[in-house]
């Protein structure tokens, strides 16, 4: 048998109870989707666990379990030269139904510029015309390409650097082909837990976050997964146009943690 697959026969019970409709511990969903980003190369399994998560409704815990195996699969950046309580990123969901322009990353300039380190996570377009990614190409950063030192001395010299944590981690590397062949090759366009929890994970610790979601359901849950996480003081919001950020033509919702 595939050494592989030998390996993801190991999950079967937990992903058999996911696609039942049952959640899952947070433990449970960080060994499902550590062998998953780790044995699955051909992605049948990381679908059937997008799908099935997604269709069931993701919880805190679930979503926890899947920032932790994130957490522990990815590189880790030095904290000398930083001062851990200016870092942030204004990175949200996505996959908002009201069409604009990248909000978050255009606020991210702004931010960096007021003195706050952004560690922008960022990626290409999935659910719009353009992803965050999509913007730094345009301004000529070879962003599939950024190395973990790149990013280290851009953040400290610059105060901000966009990145996607995946593509500078190792061993993310097989979780990073599995997005870019389901959502890149296949252009599967449709809202998953990637969605909202991709761009939580950074390898510097952040104590405050603002966090914009395509949907008013998920707010709360959110918020207490910053909680679980540390943070220190966190905002999530929505727009009721659709729209996964704070808005002045839509009502806004905002949970404060």
């Amino acid at each position: 048998m595939d050494k592989n697959l030998e390996k993801l026969h190991e999950i079967d019970a937990i992903l058999a109870k996911l696609v039942d409709g049952n959640d899952l511990t947070a433990e449970e969903a960080e060994k499902l989707i550590y062998h998953i980003y780790v044995y699955d190369t051909d992605g049948m399994h990381y679908a059937t666990w997008l799908g099935a998560l997604h269709a069931k409704g993701e919880t805190v815990d679930e979503l926890l379990g899947f920032v932790n195996t994130t957490a522990k699969l990815a590189v880790k950046f030095k904290t000398s030269g930083f001062n851990i309580n200016k870092i942030t990123d204004l990175s949200g969901t996505g996959g908002g139904k009201f069409k604009s322009i990248n909000v978050s990353t255009c606020a991210s300039f702004v931010v960096a510029a007021a003195g706050f380190t952004v560690a922008k996570e960022a990626y290409y377009a999935i659910t719009s015309p353009t992803g965050s990614a999509d913007i730094f190409v345009a301004f000529g950063v070879d962003f599939p390409k950024l190395t973990k030192e790149q990013v280290e001395q851009v953040l400290r010299e610059v105060g901000i650097s966009p990145k996607y944590t995946p593509f500078i981690s190792p061993k993310l590397t097989n979780r990073s082909k599995l997005s870019r062949k389901y959502f890149g090759e296949r252009q599967i366009r449709v809202r998953s837990p990637l969605h909202l929890v991709s761009n939580i994970t950074f390898p510097l610790p952040m104590k405050h976050r603002i966090y914009g979601c395509y949907s008013e359901k998920y707010l709360e849950v959110l918020a207490n997964l910053f909680k679980k996480l540390g943070f220190k003081r966190s905002l999530t919001f929505y727009a009721e146009i659709g729209l996964p950020e704070i808005s002045n033509v839509g009502k806004p919702t905002i949970v404060e943690q």
